[in-house]
Parts: C-alpha cells; structure tokens; sequence
C-alpha cells in the first residue's frame, strides 16, 4: 500500500504557480531525490509531503497509520535547556503520555469511583508508553547523538551554545528518533562536514524508512536515492535510478524533446503553408480537412530553456610560485588551531583543503589572503599575484547596498550600463538590480558575489564553500569556469562531487597540522573525509584520562605506598576498555536500524561510564588516603 498518494496536484505562491500537475506516489522503502533550480518548488513539494501545507490544487492522500518525520532547512527554536533534552523533547506523542500519567497519578491518591476510571486509563497509557519505546527513549536519545558526532559534554550544554554544524546533528538526531515512515529531509548536508555526510549516508542508505530528499550535493543522492523528480518551468519529471542515471537520462531525454518539437513544428509549418496556398482553390475542401486535423493535434510543448547564469573568470599573468608560506601557524586570539611546516600553490593549481569542522579551514584562507596576522611564520605572495577572497558568510556585502551599487562600489569604472549587463549574465534583470543586498537569499547573495569576481583579473581566487547556497545548475557553471580559470585556486569546500571535477591537488588537515598533498587528474572517488563523524575512541579516552588527577614524576611512590589505588587503577584500565569497545558500535550507522539492539548497547554504555565516573571518584579517594 502506498504511504502517500499527489494526484493532480499544483503548489502557488501567490498568483505565482510555481508548480502543477504533480502525480506522486511514494512507496514504503523508496528513495527519492528531489532536484531543481533555486525558486523550482522543491521545499514547497516537501511541505505538501509533510502536511505543514496543503496543495494550492489538487489532492495529498496519505496512508491512515502515516508517521512522517520532517527535518526543514531552519532548525526550529529550542525548547529544552540542554541538548538531550531537546532530542527527548522532539517526541511530542510520548511527551504527551507522560504529562498524562502524571495527572492520572494525582488523581489515583483519592479513593473513588474517578480513581478507578483513571488507573484503567493509566494501565492504557502505560501500555501505549512502554510499546512506543518510552522507556527506553533517553538511553537511544543518547546513542544517536553519540553516533552523530554529540558527546556527552555537548548533550549537557545549551541548544544555544551549539555551532551551526551541531545545530544541525542534533536536528539530524531529533529526525532519527520519530520512529516515522517517511523521513524527508531539506538539505540535510548544509552544515556538515565530510565524515558527518559519509556516517548520514551510511545510515540512510540501509535504513528501511522511505526517503524524501532535497538537496544540492550530488555525490550525496547518486549514493542515497533509487528515483529522481526533476521540477522544471514549473513541471515534474521523474526518473528512475540514481542521481548518475537521471543526469544521463534527462539529457537523453530532452535531446528527443526537441526533435520532436522541431518535427511537429516543421509538420505544422508545411500544413498552414498548404492550407494558406489552396484555401480558396480547386483544392480547397483538402484544405479545410487538413485544417480540421491541425486543430484536433495534440500539440508538444516547446522545451523549456533554462536560465543558466554565465560566468567567465580572467586572470593577469603572474609568476609561476603564486604564493607560498613557510612555519606557518594560524589561529585566532592567542590559540593556534592548525600548523603548515610548509605550503607552496603554483600557477594554474586548483587546491581543495578537506578538513572536519573547526579544524582551521577558514581562518588559513583568510591568513592567506592577509586578512588576519599569522601567529608564527610567514606567506609569501609571488610577483604580479592578485588575491582574491570569497567568504562563505558574505560579510564583504554591505547589506544597505543595492545589486547594483555592490558591484560600482569596488568597481566604479565599469558603469551602471556594463554592470547592468554583467548583472543580466547573473539571472538579475530590470528592478531586480535595485534589491538591497540584505533583502536577498543566500543563492542570490551567491550570484552578486560570483558577480563581482568577472570584473577582477585577480590571479589567485581564494574560495571559502563557493558551492553553498548554490543551485546545480550554478553549481555546473562554477565548475566550468574554475576549470577554464588560468589562475590558481585555493578552495575549502564539503562538496565531493565539485572537488572531483575541480580539483588537481588536495590537501588535508588533521591533528593539526596541514597533511602532504595528493595529487589529482580529476574525477575518481570523493576525497576522503579526514576522520569519522563520531570522535575516535583514542580521543574520548585521552579526554578521559584528562579527567584524572595529574600523576607525574610520584606516581611509582604513590602506587607503592597505597596498593587500594593501583587496584583501582587495573579497574578502569578494564572498564576504559570495555567502554571504548561499546563505544566502536555505538558508532556503526547499522546499528541504529536494530532498535533493541541498540537500546541494549546504549544502556550498557550508560551503566559502564557511570561505573567508570565512580571508579574514578575511588581512584582518587585512596590517592588521599595516607
């Protein structure tokens, strides 16, 4: 049985249709990618899905006993004071029984004819809380965010406090833990990182749910999805298979489009030719039968032209080092987050730094571009090289400028005409260039930002995740662009797919430090994420053993002179590893979809570490003891 039936159905914003005609069904276990240009109707489709909006036309039917799980693009505020809570907050039908048994418990302390009714209700909402899995929610709250990355000092902290990545994770988490049919996900990617992707495609590629997914990584659905709907000029195709298969099919495609179209237009042509020639001839009657069968054909329709933004990249010559650094150490404030021992880019090099989160990418190419002091060592621009930087934040952009004026400001000989022309090539045409820059999304900000760059003839782009809030489409033109640029190009970017068609060396950070590089001819598999989503079990352990109290140089001493504490000691060392086995699962995606399984992990995990918390509360109180 179908979970979820569109028939017929049309999505407006306004007098705006922004799609029509939409026929869908989804099946239990499918996996569909949903794609399209920014403004194509691909969030909206997901709110019809969801049931957060109903259709402008036509009918949403969905399977009575439907659980869907949605996870939008804008986390929602938090409710809870710390992040766990959050995570248990998000099951809103057991939050509910709970609130319920505890009123029912108040009401069973007075004897009477009203007690009896409430304890046969509270034996019903028992019932219902155990089989939802109520009683193990915290201990599975906790597993998932372990897997995805939320340690347990992130579970105690704020909501607010997280990064922008973890807001993310745990919005990932609260999806996961709904028990729900249908899981639909809005670009569930932006904000993580390469292992964070690697672990939520694992997850999602074995998950028995079905799937719902908009997103712009392309590497991410050609791994996850199985079905493909395309929107398009308002329309919705759907094919079969993966991301790879739809891209090749959609050409195919479209090529027979047109030569149908081109063929029905030259048959209408040469009919309306004949029809004009004999109307009032001898061979008028064939005339109007013809005329009568151009009338009653079924006509096709013209094949969209999509609107692509043009970009050309140039590029002053410059010398054949175009910038090298050596001891470098970067950092903000007085903390250093990454060491480069050394670091050379030459003409024409396309550089792709891959690193987790937080681990310095963006503070080495703003140090590189000059816009923030070393902490130690030096860069060297070569000669006649021209930087250029494009932040991923946009602060460049002065929010109360126009399009226009952001572009004449740093560019004032180019003219209002050019710029206008220019900004044409950008998809921004007639008033839309007297938008102010903080009224526009972040795909548009994207596209003034990309615009600025054709006016410079900087010989060294240093790109900070240029494909964020990008589209495909623009995605494809970036790419094109980037490999025709003469230039260097130093890029951060999360995006597999861009890298592989980009770049020609990458360079990876970790530990710290920048890790010697690899080189590339392009394509082949993704970059390897540097380190898994959840954080090694040799890091958690060293985190733990930090926790003890410094033995230095009289440890032997110590150890000698109170035998309670080294055996105290041969405890944790055998309970560190029994935990840190457990915690190997608890990071395997595989596990999550054996719900008692990993309720039974997650709970032994619970009881080892406060095990090993009063093991440690020991260890210290017989270090004490004289």
């Amino acid at each position: 049985m179908s979970l979820l039936v569109l028939s017929d159905v049309a999505i407006s914003h306004g007098a705006n249709t922004v799609l029509a005609n939409l026929s869908l069904r989804l099946e239990p276990g499918e996996r569909v990618a949903v794609v399209g240009a920014n403004g194509a109707g691909k969030s909206s489709l997901l709110d019809v899905l969801a049931g957060v909006r109903p259709p402008s036309t036509g009918t949403a039917e969905r399977s009575r006993r439907l659980r869907v799980a949605y996870l939008p693009q804008d986390a929602p505020a938090p409710v809870a004071s710390t992040v766990l809570g959050e995570a248990l907050a998000s099951r809103t039908d057991l939050a509910a029984l709970f609130d319920e048994m505890r009123v029912l418990e108040d009401r069973l302390q007075t004897p009477g004819p009203e007690a009896d009714v409430a304890l046969a209700r509270y034996g019903e909402c028992q019932a219902a809380f155990e089989g939802m899995g109520g009683y193990e929610l915290e201990s599975r709250a906790r597993a998932v965010l372990h897997g995805l990355g939320l340690e347990e000092a992130e579970q105690r902290r704020s909501p607010r406090q997280l990064s922008v990545g973890q807001i993310r994770r745990l919005e990932m988490a609260k999806l996961l833990l709904q028990d729900a049919d249908l899981l639909l996900l809005d670009e569930p990617t932006n904000h993580l990182d390469l292992a964070a992707i690697e672990w939520l495609e694992t997850f999602l590629v074995g998950t028995p749910e079905a799937l719902c997914i908009v997103s712009h990584d392309r590497r991410f659905l050609d791994r996850v999805c199985t079905r493909v709907i395309d929107l398009e000029a308002g329309r919705a195709e759907l094919y079969e298979g993966s991301y790879t298969h739809y891209v090749r099919q959609r050409a195919e495609r479209r090529t027979r489009w047109r030569k149908e179209w081109e063929a029905q237009q030259a048959h209408i042509t040469h009919q309306e030719d004949f029809i004009r020639r004999y109307r009032a001839g001898q061979r008028a009657r064939e005339a109007r039968g013809r005329q009568l069968k151009l009338d009653r054909l079924p006509r096709v329709p013209e094949p969209p032209d999509p609107e692509r933004l043009r970009l050309r990249l140039q590029a002053a010559p410059s010398a054949q080092v175009v910038l090298r650094a050596e001891r470098l150490a970067v950092g903000r404030g007085a903390r250093v987050l990454l060491e480069v021992p050394e670091l050379v880019v030459a003409r024409g090099e396309r550089v792709a730094i891959v690193a987790p989160n937080g681990a310095g990418k963006t503070t080495l190419l703003h140090t590189l571009a000059g816009q923030l002091a070393p902490l130690r060592g030096t860069v060297h621009p070569g000669a006649r090289v021209r930087l250029r930087l494009y932040r991923q934040d946009f602060a460049d952009l002065d929010p109360e400028q126009t399009v226009l004026e952001a572009i004449l400001a740093e560019h004032p000989a180019v003219g209002p005409e050019r710029a206008r022309t220019v900004l044409g090539a950008f998809l921004f045409s007639g008033d839309e260039v007297d938008q102010r820059i903080g009224t526009l999304s972040g795909g548009e900000r994207a596209r003034v930002a990309l615009a600025r760059l054709t006016f410079d003839d900087a010989n060294c782009l240093l790109l900070d995740e240029p494909t964020n809030h990008l589209d495909i489409p623009a995605q494809e033109v970036l790419e094109a662009a980037l490999q025709q640029y003469p230039g260097a190009v130093v890029v951060v970017s999360h995006d597999r797919y861009f890298i592989d068609q980009v770049a020609t060396t990458v360079w990876t950070l970790a530990d710290g430090r920048l890790q010697p590089p690899r080189a590339r001819t392009g394509g082949g598999p993704p970059a390897p994420a540097p380190g898994r989503a959840p954080q090694a079990p040799s890091t958690r352990r060293g985190a733990r053993e930090s926790q003890r109290p410094s033995r230095g140089a009289s440890a032997p001493r110590l150890a000698a002179a109170r035998p309670a504490a080294v055996a105290v000691e041969r405890q944790i060392a055998e309970l560190e590893a029994t935990v840190s086995e457990i915690e190997i699962g608890l990071q395997d995606p595989a596990l999550y979809r054996d719900r008692p399984r990993a309720t039974e992990l997650a709970q032994r995990h619970e009881q080892a570490r406060r095990q090993l918390e009063g093991l440690y509360a020991r260890w210290v109180g017989a270090g004490d003891r004289p």
